[in-house]
């Protein structure tokens, strides 16, 4: 191996002040952006009684925000209540209508008040003392108190919650009320990244949380009621009358029909069945996005890697791990699998994380040459290895393409597809074989995150079965920096990544979503949770 085959290492320079990106993490094909926002052409047919006229259909109305009409948001996925504190593509659309977090972060990043009012560090970032609002009440009228903020942060530990902040809540040594609306919060060792556990800690009412797995008893404090869940059918939601933002929200309720079809989702939209088609296929999106009628919207973002087993040949040798990262022609995944709304990159993470580095997600180009070169040196040309792909259309398209570039780089690659909960189960084994493909949505938490939560990165155990002393000691550098020292160690734990190359990450891209221009004012949080607070019909 020549030291032209190892990857850079710690950027020093081109940090997360590079060409910003909205909420979803993109920057590339901003042309079609400026086609989803062009004027429109007409609405069509009434839906649940909320259509009004057709002048207003076609978004002609002004005169400010329009109270009353319920939002038709039909759904890819459907509801999972048990698993409101985890970062999902099924919570995304009704857990911040439901639920509240103690902070809301900004599109900064920076942490800004919501249930709680303010928070002090001590101790060396080992003590936090947070203050609550004491105007807060749970759809059930029992007013939320520090007990409560105590059980939710205690349920993230529970793994039936799924949540990615357990590896940050697993640092509690101790919680403490201080009366209803004051706690302390004592851990084992500052934690940097405390705030993705407070961005996805949903508190949840003590007393009805049971009710949660079934869907029975889904209590929240935002703007809307879980009114009901016909589960794999539909979910509906009603206005919370007693919010505290006066006014607030505008909407009378939130249907949200689960339609699993990629090709259906979109029908509902044309055909005036829906106002919001959430979690679209990129290809579909791409194809409406010169349709005046909608917006193309943007939620959480989505990293896509394939994964190697350290211990499987031929990726036991680190030099076949990086000629697969030279093997692989990422800008045709973003293009093809994609529709262009999505970056190449050899970073697990967006720009939204503070150590982000340019030049480390441009670390591996597509050089075929190159990559046939060092397979050939390993003596591995002509390996067989099974990709094993979570079921899924991009994972498949993607790992498609991974399949092609391997085997044009001299290995002789298969892809098997595994459905969901089959690969979920695989990947928590560790059984997943040498390779697999996968999209992680999880590319805004902080990048240490990441590395110590999730099982295919996780530094004490993950299935690439990639756990070496060295791993753990840069993933706890970026787990436990200030706020300072965070951009270098996370470009230190990017670096080390890239050099031992257990992962190549592949594309950013965002989870997408249509919105008809009849609605108005919607959002999404810096995690990519639907805001509906100032939305409304026109």
């Amino acid at each position: 191996m020549t030291a032209e085959d190892t990857p850079p290492g710690p950027a020093s320079t081109s940090t997360s002040t590079s060409t910003p990106r909205p909420a979803g993490g993109i920057t590339r094909r901003t042309t079609l952006r400026s086609l989803a926002g062009a004027a429109g052409l007409a609405g069509l047919a009434a839906v649940s009684g909320c259509r009004l006229a057709v002048d207003e259909a076609r978004g002609a109305g002004g005169g400010g925000a329009r109270r009353g009409g319920n939002l038709v948001v039909a759904l890819g996925l459907d509801a999972q209540p048990v698993m409101v504190q985890a970062q999902t593509a099924s919570a995304s659309a009704w857990r911040r209508l439901v639920f509240e977090t103690l902070t809301a972060a900004d599109t900064s990043g920076r942490p800004r008040p919501l249930l709680a009012t303010d928070w002090s560090l001590g101790d060396g970032g080992r003590t936090i003392a947070i203050r609550l609002r004491d105007d807060v009440r749970f759809h059930s009228g029992r007013p939320m108190t520090a007990q409560d903020v105590v059980f939710s942060l205690e349920r993230t530990l529970d793994p039936l919650a799924g949540t990615q902040a357990r590896a940050v809540s697993s640092l509690i040594t101790d919680m403490s009320a201080d009366g209803d609306h004051a706690l302390r919060v004592r851990l084992r060792q500052p934690a940097g990244n405390i705030h993705d556990l407070f961005e996805l800690t949903a508190i949840v009412d003590r007393e009805s949380a049971g009710g949660l797995a079934e869907g029975r008893d889904v209590i929240g404090t935002g703007p809307f009621t879980w009114r009901s869940w016909t589960p794999g059918s539909q979910l509906t939601l009603a206005r919370n009358p007693d919010y505290r933002v006066p006014g607030r929200p505008y909407l009378d309720g939130v249907e949200m029909p689960v339609i699993t079809d990629p090709t259906a989702l979109v029908t509902a939209l044309r055909s005036n069945r829906a106002d919001i088609a959430w979690t679209v296929v990129p290809l579909d999106a791409k194809g409406l996005s010169e349709d005046g009628r909608y917006d193309v919207g943007y939620s959480a973002t989505v990293a896509y890697a394939v994964n190697m087993n350290v211990t499987a040949p031929p990726f036991d040798d680190a030099r076949v791990r990086r000629a697969v990262g030279y093997a692989i022609d990422r800008d045709r995944i973003a293009d093809q699998v994609f529709a262009g709304y999505g970056d190449a990159s050899s970073l697990w993470w967006s720009r939204k994380e503070p150590g982000y580095s340019r030049r480390q997600a441009e670390a591996y180009t597509y050089q075929p040459a190159r990559a046939r070169r060092m397979i050939e040196e390993a003596g591995a040309a002509g390996a067989e290895v099974t990709i094993h792909v979570i079921g899924i259309q991009a994972a498949r398209s993607t790992a498609e393409i991974v399949r092609y570039d391997l085997q044009a780089a001299g290995l002789r690659p298969t892809t098997r597809v595994l459905d969901v909960n089959e690969y979920s189960a695989r990947q928590a084994a560790g059984d997943l074989g040498a390779m697999y493909v996968n999209g992680y949505g999880t590319a805004d938490l902080a990048a240490a995150t990441l590395v110590v939560s999730h099982p295919a990165f996780g530094t004490g155990s993950n299935a690439s079965h990639f756990t070496p002393p060295a791993y753990a000691a840069v993933g706890q550098a970026a787990a436990s920096a200030s706020a300072g020292e965070r951009p270098a160690a996370v470009r230190e734990l990017g670096a080390y990544m890239q050099r031992e190359a257990f992962s190549q990450a592949l594309v950013t891209t965002s989870a997408i979503f249509l919105r008809s221009k009849r609605v108005r004012d919607t959002a999404t949080t810096f995690l990519g949770a639907l805001n509906l607070d100032d939305a409304y019909l026109v």
